[in-house]
């Protein structure tokens, strides 16, 4: 069981990491640094010049890499920086990958006398094989509308598993499940859902190059931020309901003041988002402490701890 957790531990801030990477991506637009899957740039291993791209040159003398499903990729659109940043983000895919086969293999001798711990890991393993699936999706439909949304669900309910699986094989003492604190993990899925549209949104100005200007880009995200931006109130205020109630009853658990310091950080994030123009770092840290602030929630409701 000792074994199981400390796996299963490692595995869950892997998983927190690579959502730390998958935010770097899409807050500098490096979701197609590498344009083909599995390779970049027609490569097993990132190019380091151009001359290593298996290239044509076109009518116009333009060069161009064909990609496997006939795409033409033309050089011009290579970039660097952007280019490791996406494959980075795609080999810690990977390192995750071999994390959870290995949480799947120590699952297996607990198969019997904790037969959740094993069917856990087995779904656990299955999302992330379609997870993989799934992102090459992504890149070869060249950041599809409604596929990072579900992208990013499914690496949220990912993480809300392994921590599941984590309290499952822990002998820390269980405290109370706080009251707000399911509904306010409800409210933050929708939340997840909303903000990755919004995210979609703003990527078709990024593909204009004579576009709306960037400070301007929420202006025209539609319906969606009209939503989103409103309903982080209503998130605030039920983690100012859980903060209120964990002290009438005097919980023993610093959770309640960790979730309304973060909702408050969310808060501020989404501030300078809207008002200074979309910063970089902002929507990376909004991301990050997103999927912390969800994390938190659900430990509060379905797993809370005395230490905590």
């Amino acid at each position: 069981m000792n074994r199981f957790y400390k796996v299963v531990t490692l595995t869950f801030w892997a998983t927190l990491g690579l959502v730390v990477a998958g935010g770097l991506v899409r807050a500098t637009g490096a979701g197609l640094g590498c344009p083909d899957w599995p390779t970049c740039w027609g490569c097993w291993l990132p190019p380091t010049e151009l001359s290593d791209i298996p290239s044509q040159v076109d009518e116009a003398g333009d060069a161009y890499y064909l990609d496997k499903l006939g795409r033409k990729q033309y050089l011009s659109k290579f970039d660097y920086t952007k280019m490791w940043i996406e494959y980075l983000n795609r080999v810690l895919g990977v390192i995750i990958g071999f994390c959870i086969i290995a949480t799947f293999i120590v699952s297996v001798p607990l198969r019997k006398v904790m037969p959740r711990l094993f069917y856990g890991s087995l779904v656990a393993l299955l999302l992330v094989i379609f997870q993989g699936w799934l992102g090459s999706v992504v890149v070869e439909s060249e950041l599809m509308p409604g596929m990072i949304t579900l992208h990013m669900l499914l690496a949220m309910l990912l993480l809300s598993l392994l921590i599941s699986l984590q309290a499952w094989s822990s002998a820390a003492p269980k405290g109370s499940i706080l009251p707000g604190a399911k509904f306010l993990y409800a409210l933050l899925i929708l939340q997840v859902i909303l903000g990755t549209q919004v995210r979609e949104k703003v990527d078709e100005f990024t593909k204009e190059p004579e576009g709306i200007a960037r400070e301007n880009w929420l202006d025209h995200a539609g319906w969606v931020d009209h939503v989103h931006r409103p309903l982080s109130l209503l998130v605030l205020a039920v983690s100012v309901f859980i903060l209120v109630m964990a002290r009438q009853r005097r919980e023993p658990t610093r959770l309640p003041m960790w979730i309304f310091a973060a909702v408050l950080g969310q808060v501020a994030l989404g501030l300078v988002l809207a008002y200074m123009g979309l910063p970089p770092w902002s929507q990376t840290a909004h991301l990050v402490l997103g999927a912390g602030l969800l994390c938190l929630s659900y430990r509060a409701g379905w797993h809370p701890t005395l230490s905590a």
